[in-house]
């Protein structure tokens, strides 16, 4: 039995705070939303993403490195459309997860938060009233906005290991329109479910993360970006202290933007991006430090910005 603890101990630090985080940077991503960029960044769960331990404490993921850069032909941002846009995010964010010795519908309890500051720049066309074009380039660095996980339950049985929560995605992030804004002034809720299959005798890890994003309204432009649905999938095997396989992110959007802002229509998205993962676990006194990297290259999509995301992160226990 302490084999086992220690075992799946050794698994779970990388991305235990996916369900909590999974809306954190405010402007990665790139889906049909305002700004060319969902609020849910694509490509965050990956291995052991439904394990979360059963043991009370507090664990902490930091830093966090996300990266995405890509092209697209047109988006909406400040009201105005946009042509051959050309962007890039890099963001570096602190998570927490406290585990409570609660039990909720048979379950765990436990609750959350994350903060980041991203850099993000883009490049692109604008035409004007008069069918006049102007190019724009753009840069900032600021706080984005916040995510805060009051609930989230997790269960085990044998193999199988579960969580499911609910995310609210609030507007901490500065925001002033005309600007290339790190905050999106909306708020929004973010219902996730993450499912985790781990064979600790032959090594198999197999994940997916689901989730649920429904934006509110940004106010200052009257967009109303739809909703989305999200999975994100990883295939590993563990060989001691390694676990190499493969994720990806799947991205569809259910429901239409709207609202006089939304200047190109519906304009739903969907995507499919796909790459390896590897992360890397060692034992420092009882406690597992896990150093963890993942490229999704881009394969399809449709009204999306297309590009790659890359992802690197070290996960530590207090």
């Amino acid at each position: 039995m302490r084999s086992r603890t220690r075992r799946l101990r050794a698994a779970w630090p990388a991305t235990l705070l996916c369900p909590l985080a999974l809306a954190l940077l405010s402007s990665s991503g790139a889906q049909a939303f305002e700004q060319g960029m969902s609020i849910y960044p694509k490509g965050f769960a990956g291995f052991m993403s439904g394990f979360i331990p059963p043991q009370s404490g507090l664990f902490v993921l930091n830093p966090y490195y996300y990266h995405f850069s890509g092209t697209t032909g047109a988006i909406v941002r400040n009201g105005e459309v946009e042509l051959g846009v050309d962007m890039r995010l890099d963001a570096i964010f602190v998570q927490g997860l406290y585990v409570s010795g609660w039990k909720l519908f048979g379950g765990n309890y436990s609750f959350g938060g994350a903060v980041a500051y991203a850099w993000a720049d883009i490049s692109a066309t604008a035409t004007g009233p008069l069918g006049n074009t102007v190019d724009i380039s753009a840069a900032n660095s600021d706080v984005a906005d916040s995510i805060i996980t009051p609930l989230n339950l997790s269960w085990h049985s044998g193999n199988w290991h579960a969580n499911a929560g609910l995310s609210v995605y609030a507007p901490t992030g500065l925001y002033s329109r005309g600007n290339l804004n790190i905050g999106r002034n909306v708020w929004g809720l973010i219902p996730t479910l993450a499912v985790t299959w781990f064979d600790m005798a032959n090594g198999w890890d197999v994940s997916s993360s689901f989730a649920f994003v429904i934006p509110g309204e940004n106010d200052a432009t009257d967009y109303q970006s739809g909703t989305v649905f999200q999975m994100d999938w990883a295939i590993g095997k563990h060989f001691g202290a390694w676990e190499i396989g493969a994720s990806g992110n799947i991205v569809q959007q259910i429901t239409d933007d709207s609202g006089s802002g939304a200047r190109l229509g519906a304009f739903r998205t969907q995507s499919f991006g796909v790459g390896p993962a590897i992360n890397y676990t060692a034992m420092v006194g009882r406690a597992p430090l896990t150093i963890g990297a993942k490229w999704h290259h881009y394969i399809s999509g449709t009204n999306t910005i297309e590009g790659d995301v890359v992802t690197a992160s070290l996960a530590f226990v207090f």
